[in-house]
């Protein structure tokens, strides 16, 4: 008995829809390594003038031009003040709270300085976030990818050789919370943690699959937590984080060169109009007994310096009680699953050193006036075009 041609059709047609819907990535949400869906581009130029806003450009003679945030504490760290996203196609992507987040934490790379604090060096290649991975024992750790040579950078996987103390470390259920600071333990017990924790940073292209995608669903607790991302024509929008389930980026081309560094970094001349301005009406003059207010700036350098300083003490004050009441839970909720109370007093030692080693730094980086000083005196009035020279 011959079977009615149908029967042989439907299934035909089934296999062939379903091919169809694999192909256009439809019928899984795997993470394939997504195209960059950049809508607009910008000079480097304007990349650069759009940062002057928040930092100083200074010029360096190993990495070339180098920018640091103005106006923010001593104790301030990049990949710190945001949240982490899973970005279908990317992997992990950065969302900061910070008004200069979506160049620093997508381009580039950053590196401590001694004598200046952290330093970001710029380059032309979008990707979700530039960091290395470490996790086990219960937490996740990351540390801004170190830059790989001056020009244009690669990508550090596997192993990297920063600091302790220069990691984020949170507990791995509150890796994709918002405001992940919050979450991380004190930067004094990165030193007894991190070599407990496995290093894995793993890129393909820009995606970071550095998480394992069966850790990210079991963070998440409710399904998958990709979302799709949408490029954005201009920055503005990126600050919003995301918008019903949708990531909102800024990923512009960067085209042309920086200014030579001989010259110091100097703002582009406005453009002149293409007709002189009309004359304006001449103003009747003031009564003599009024007198012009200055505006208001705020504290003055003084007053700023001493803020500063007071916040400082503060947040000093509480990392010491933090780690003081870390060691005081360990015999009974213990860090890692090795801890016991024989090593209890050398770990003590470790994170005391810690402290006050973090503690130097600062007053160091407060002696030399980084970042461009306390972000409470009286903002900088620009006399010219050219921003200062610094080492």
């Amino acid at each position: 008995m011959n079977r009615p041609p149908n029967a042989v059709v439907r299934p035909s047609l089934a296999a062939a829809i379903i091919a169809v819907l694999c192909a256009l990535g439809l019928g899984t949400r795997a993470y394939a390594q997504g195209a960059i869906g950049v809508a607009t581009s910008i000079t480097v130029q304007q990349f650069m003038e759009d940062l002057a806003n928040y930092g100083t450009w200074t010029p360096d003679r190993t990495w070339g031009w180098t920018w640091q945030p103005r106006g923010v504490l001593p104790n301030w760290r990049p990949y710190m003040q945001g949240e982490w996203q899973v970005a279908e196609g990317f992997g992990l992507y950065w969302h900061s709270y910070e008004a200069f987040g979506w160049a620093v934490y997508h381009y580039g790379r950053w590196m401590w300085q001694d004598h200046r604090g952290w330093v970001w060096l710029p380059d032309k290649t979008w990707g979700p976030g530039y960091v290395n991975w470490a996790y086990g024992e219960g937490y996740v750790a990351w540390t801004p990818m170190a830059p790989t040579s001056p020009g244009p950078q690669g990508i550090v996987n596997g192993h990297c050789k920063n600091p302790a103390w220069q990691w984020i470390i949170v507990p791995q259920p509150s890796l994709l919370t918002g405001s992940v600071w919050q979450w991380a333990i004190p930067s004094a017990r990165n030193v007894n943690i991190l070599p407990h924790l496995t290093q894995s940073t793993v890129y393909s292209g820009v995606s970071d699959y550095s998480i394992p995608k069966d850790m990210l669903l079991a963070i998440s607790g409710s399904g998958d937590p990709a979302q799709v991302v949408s490029f954005q024509m201009t920055p503005l929008a990126v600050t919003q984080g995301n918008n019903r389930g949708v990531i909102l980026a800024y990923a512009p081309v960067l085209t042309g060169g920086a200014q030579p560094l001989s010259q110091g970094f100097k703002r582009a001349m406005p453009t002149p109009p293409h007709a002189p301005p009309p004359p304006s009406m001449p103003k009747p003059p003031l009564p003599p007994t009024w007198r012009p207010v200055a505006p208001s700036q705020g504290m003055t350098e003084q007053q700023g310096e001493a803020r500063r300083d007071q916040l400082l003490a503060v947040y000093r004050h509480g990392e010491a009680q933090r780690v003081a009441l870390a060691q005081s839970y360990d015999p009974y909720a213990p860090p890692i699953s090795t801890w016991n109370a024989s090593n209890a007093p050398q770990w003590k030692a470790n994170e005391d050193a810690e402290l006050s080693a973090e503690d130097q730094r600062q007053v160091a980086l407060q002696r030399v006036g980084a970042y461009g000083g306390s972000p409470y005196a009286a903002p900088q009035q620009p006399q010219s075009f050219e921003a200062p020279q610094g080492k």
